[in-house]
């Protein structure tokens, strides 16, 4: 059927999960008070415009993507950490996109902040950002952001994958004895090196348990619903025999297997584990006995060392260079202590 070999990457969706499709306008929001204007954010430019530093104490805050529920809970915590600390808070989106970037770093430049979080994952933009806010220390959110970062918040990819992985190799383990028919991971591309190094965990974390299969599949550019339900579909139409195990990059990815797999009526055929533990799969990993595990990374409590960070760097004062997140595996049987308000299973 064209699918067994030691590893092959089937390409089905042409964009790249670094710069999705599209130029929206970056959003733009200031927490009550700000003076930064929330109206369309000016034209992006290879250098944004200088502006002088606003007389109030001012943190900005440059996220990822607010249509990705893991950016939206790194966003809520640092607003809840911003507001606690009372310190304003100009915020802006930049879609997962380079004209966003760019956009958001001027209007940083424009509201004359005094220290930023950036959550942007463009190397190539790091110093195009820094040099819009010259002096501003900036405290990074898991991508690296040149020369004017004092300090990051770092997920271990690697581990997080591992952890999985392990769970999923101990399941296969005492479940089928490690006779699996095809191992599908559903990926982002090389333009992302932290989800490559998330997925390459999973595997060196299954193979302490269990040699993987000779037929394994990898899915580009599907970690969105859209595209992963799309390709997993396609691939359903030539692959047979079960147990197969799919791995997701993240939840959307997981979340769209599942409905290609339910649309072709195959549930029996496939076990799933994902990552991130996003409110929307924490019913499936509670009730489904078929979701194997995943792992947290909490970024609803990223916003708190974020906030601390970067308001200690604004002052002067020192600042640890790497701040650590937490990790945890989430199975049926932990789910509902870590997020109380997972939904009841029916029945």
């Amino acid at each position: 059927d064209g699918l067994v070999g030691s590893e092959m990457c089937i390409r089905d969706s042409p964009g790249t999960a670094a710069e999705p499709a599209g130029e929206a306008a970056p959003s733009v929001v200031a927490t009550p008070g700000a003076e930064a204007s929330p109206g369309t954010a000016a034209e992006p430019s290879p250098t944004p415009t200088v502006y002088a530093r606003s007389e109030t104490p001012t943190l900005g805050f440059i996220s990822l993507d607010g249509t990705l529920p893991f950016s939206q809970s790194v966003s809520a915590g640092v607003e809840a950490a911003a507001a606690e600390a009372g310190i304003e808070l100009v915020e802006c989106d930049p879609a997962w996109t380079v004209e966003g970037v760019l956009g958001c770093a001027a209007e940083m430049a424009d509201a004359g902040v005094h220290a930023l979080i950036s959550f942007q994952p463009f190397l190539e933009l790091t110093e195009q950002v820094c040099s819009a806010m010259p002096g501003a220390p900036v405290v990074g959110v898991i991508f690296d952001q040149g020369s004017c970062q004092v300090s990051m918040l770092d997920v271990d990819q690697a581990a997080a994958g591992r952890l999985a992985g392990e769970a999923v190799g101990a399941f296969a383990a005492d479940r089928w004895e490690c006779d699996i028919n095809a191992w599908i991971s559903l990926e982002s591309n090389d333009a992302d090196p932290d989800g490559r190094a998330r997925m390459q965990g999973y595997r060196e974390g299954y193979a302490e348990f269990c040699q993987l299969p000779e037929r394994q599949i990898m899915l580009d550019d599907a970690d969105r619903l859209a595209t992963a339900e799309a390709q997993v579909a396609d691939l359903l139409e030539r692959l047979n025999g079960r147990p197969n195990v799919v791995v997701g990059i993240n939840e959307s990815a997981i979340l769209g297997a599942m409905a290609a797999v339910e649309q072709s009526e195959r549930e029996s055929q496939f076990w799933y584990s994902g990552q991130l533990a996003d409110p929307a799969i924490r019913s499936e990993i509670a009730c489904n006995p078929r979701y194997i595990a995943s792992v947290a990374q909490f970024p609803e409590r990223f916003g708190a060392p974020l906030v601390h960070a970067a308001m200690a760097a604004m002052e002067g004062g020192a600042v640890a260079a790497r701040l650590e997140a937490d990790l945890e595996l989430v199975t049926a049987e932990n789910v509902r202590q870590l997020f109380p308000d997972t939904p009841a299973c029916d029945g």
